[in-house]
Formats: structure tokens, sequence, C-alpha cells
């Protein structure tokens, strides 16, 4: 038998509504009382839904809290046809708009507070949700790299490090006032020429 060749289970298809409902009560408890405290009888109550439901779409509460916050990292769609810098900007605003008077801005301190307790949580947390973003960021700075924006031995890490740091610090420590929508372009125009390759030869030497 072949792949194509197994019958489809059958079954009521996925009301959005509902997913939408508990993804909502999801997010609002992570926000209230943090991951430590979130139990999917509680997510249950607040979607007004039984604890089945939740069961039917998600194997435990693991999976449920990293979907929910999934849904909280918006990001723009990649453009190649953007520039590297505008690009970078871009990614780093959608960093900026999850301040403290958010709903990611309430939730990703305790995630952070809770991280050490709970390691196979963060550990697929960041392999679900952080490190697609860090790659798309990544693959902006190699663009750069390409168009010589960038020196060609940058540590991408590092680098994806001094973008996004200062704008976290920001939003998580020094958040009042909340960080402006310029600063997105302040903090790429620093790095970037930080990064940029060395233009005389006593710089390359």
């Amino acid at each position: 038998m072949t792949i194509t060749d197994v019958p489809r289970a059958v079954g009521r298809p996925r009301d959005p509504k509902l997913d939408a409902a508990i993804t909502d009560a999801t997010l609002e408890l992570l926000a209230d009382i943090g991951y430590a405290a979130l139990t999917i009888e509680a997510v249950a109550t607040r979607a007004g839904v039984g604890k089945a439901t939740l069961y039917r779409r998600w194997p435990g509460k693991v999976q449920l809290v990293i979907d929910a916050v999934r849904t909280l990292s918006e990001q723009p769609d990649p453009d190649t046809s953007a520039g590297v810098r505008d690009e970078l900007v871009a990614l780093l605003e959608a960093v900026r708009r999850k301040s403290g008077s958010s709903l990611a801005g309430r939730i990703f301190p305790r995630l952070i507070g809770d991280s050490a307790d709970n390691p196979e949580f963060m550990r697929r947390y960041r392999e679900q949700v952080l490190d697609p973003r860090r790659n798309r960021f990544r693959t902006a700075l190699l663009r750069g790299v390409e168009q010589g924006l960038v020196r060609a031995d940058v540590d991408t890490d590092h680098a994806i490090d001094l973008l996004v740091g200062p704008m976290a610090y920001r939003n998580l420590i020094r958040n009042d006032p909340a960080p402006g929508p310029d600063l997105a372009a302040r903090i790429v125009d620093d790095v970037l020429r930080a990064l940029a390759p060395p233009t005389t030869p006593q710089e390359q030497a």
C-alpha cells in the first residue's frame, strides 16, 4: 500500500471560532497568571469548553501554549525586493510592537520568569517560535553580505543579538516611556554601520 492509498480519517472539521476562543483564553491566562500556574482545566473553563475539546486538538499544555504564543509572532511577509535595511527595520518594528502595554508584552516577561523551571517548554518554544524569527533576521543579514553591506565574516547570531537585544531591553526593562516607532530604524542603522565592510586600507589591516 502506498502513502496515497492510506485512507484518511473522517471526522468533524475543526471550528475556527472554537480554536480562536481557546487561543484567546490561553493568552489571557498567560498574561494573568503565567505559564506555571496555567492549567488545561483553567483554559477550558475560560474558553467555555470541555477539557476533551482541548485534548482533541493539542496533546497537552506545552504545545497548546506554544501554538497560542505563536499567534503573537506577527512578522512582515518575506519581501526580497525590499532593501536589506528596510527588511531589518520591519522585522525589528514587529518586536517593538510587543511593548509592555500589549498582550504580548504582558506575556513574555512571565514566560521568561517561568523558563528556569520549565526547560522542556523553553526548548520547544525556542525551536518553534524564536528560531524561525531569528532565521528571518539571519536571511536578511546574509543578503546584506551578498550585497556588500555587511562584512563577509559577520557572526550572524551575534549580529541578531545586537539588533534584537536593545529593543527587547526597551520593551521588557526600560519601557517607560514605551519605545517610539523610530527606534527600530535607529538600531538597524547603528548596527549596519558597525557591521559594514572596511572602506580604507587602515580599517582592513
